[in-house]
């Protein structure tokens, strides 16, 4: 079958059961078919199951801007691991309406996700992004270190 011509939910189901390979395939697929895919995709990523979360976070990140607002939604979720693979896309897609949650994140109690909200807003946060990191690790220089390596490794 053609990927053109695969539904939302036969890629779905390849993203969440196939290889490694097929997930991507899958993640590539379903950007073409947008924001029709999102509700399908975004359910996912409060997954209990880690592997899934980050599958569904890989395919929301290659929809795009149309993932945005889901993505934003994951940033508040209660469970850190879900807000953890949220911002990882939001950083990839680099949408503006992403910098208030992210700041959120950074000024918020988990270390892992204010070091990925710093290093996020360090690349898309703009001037008041990087200025809400320079505040949040002022006092912090290893917490600062961290962020500086997630910074090369993104």
């Amino acid at each position: 079958m053609e990927k053109e011509n695969q539904s939302v939910s036969e890629l779905v189901q390849k993203l969440v059961q196939g290889t490694t390979y097929d997930m991507l395939d899958a993640a590539e697929a379903v950007a073409a078919h947008g924001e029709n895919a999102v509700d399908a995709i975004a359910d996912l990523l409060g997954s209990a199951e880690r592997e899934t979360r980050w599958r569904a976070a890989v395919a929301l990140e290659r929809i795009g801007a149309p993932a945005v607002d889901a993505l934003v939604a994951g940033t508040g979720h209660d469970n850190y691991l879900v807000r953890v693979a949220a911002i990882w896309a939001l950083e990839h897609i680099g949408d503006a309406r992403a910098v208030d949650p992210l700041v959120e994140n950074l000024n918020g109690k988990n270390e892992c996700c204010r070091w990925m909200a710093a290093a996020a807003l360090s690349k898309i946060g703009g001037e008041h992004g990087r200025a809400a990191v320079e505040t949040a690790f002022a006092n912090d220089p290893a917490g600062r270190g961290i962020v500086e390596e997630l910074i090369e490794g993104s």
